[in-house]
């Protein structure tokens, strides 16, 4: 497994051609496509011009040899063009390091100073009365903010542990229970892992909406298999295929 820190320039699919290889030599004992045509041509000098052979099989078997070498020639170039995109794959994600993604399922992100974390969820449609609710790491609930009417679908917001923006409109938030400073500015909830849930009322009944939350990614790996995984902070990991939204580098 190695680690992508930093992006060179080379551009990875250089070294990569799809060039046309001979076709693999036929085992003994079997019937090459060089020998099959070599048989043909003399069945087809040698025949009784008046009395003409059916050649439609040899036509067959010439068409299956064909197509066999096509189809090797094409899984090879195939091959290649794969690794190629895996390559530019991890190139991509590792300028990823530093900045935030968002990954599909996770409810927790850690909250830095300066620094927002961002969410999405999925309204269930004629979901009303939403509720945000943040919990520390204690479980302790630290906000709960009423979201007022959102259309079904995604909803996106982004928190900076004292402002809440809720699809791009500021959310309502008790800003008098925060301590201040001298000069009456509040002080944001200090750092720490934070979870997210939303629920909502649905037919009458109190369900959780679908929420998805940010994390810092650290650094890339790429596995021996090729797999690109993003290791996030805190010591968490994902790969790219459950990641749902880049959003912005610190």
């Amino acid at each position: 497994m190695s680690n992508i820190n930093q992006v060179g320039a080379s551009n990875p699919l250089d070294q990569y051609s799809i060039d046309k290889k001979a076709p693999p030599k036929a085992d003994r004992g079997e019937l090459g496509k060089d020998q099959f045509l070599e048989l043909m041509i003399a069945q087809l000098t040698n025949q009784n011009p008046l009395e003409p052979k059916e050649n439609g099989e040899f036509i067959a078997q010439l068409a299956q040899f064909s197509t066999v070498e096509g189809i090797t020639n094409m899984s090879g170039g195939f091959d290649k063009l794969a690794t190629a995109m895996k390559s530019s794959q991890a190139l991509q994600a590792s300028s990823l390091v530093g900045g935030a993604v968002t990954v599909d399922g996770q409810q927790e992100s850690a909250l830095r100073y300066g620094d927002l974390v961002f969410g999405t969820a999925n309204i269930t449609p004629g979901a009303d009365n939403l509720v945000l609710q943040i919990e520390d790491e204690f479980g302790q609930v630290i906000e709960s903010v009423a979201l007022g009417p959102q259309p079904s679908g995604e909803l996106a917001f982004k928190w900076n542990g004292l402002d809440l923006e809720v699809n791009g409109k500021w959310a309502d938030i008790d800003y008098d229970k925060f301590e201040t400073d001298e000069d009456g500015n509040p002080f944001p909830h200090p750092e720490g892992n934070y979870r997210f849930r939303i629920m909502g009322n649905v037919a009458g009944q109190n369900m959780a909406q679908a929420v998805s939350m940010s994390s810092r990614v650290d650094s890339v790996s790429i596995l021996a298999d090729n797999t690109v995984k993003l290791n996030l902070e805190n010591g968490k990991d994902t790969t790219l295929d459950k990641v749902t939204r880049i959003n912005h580098v610190f």
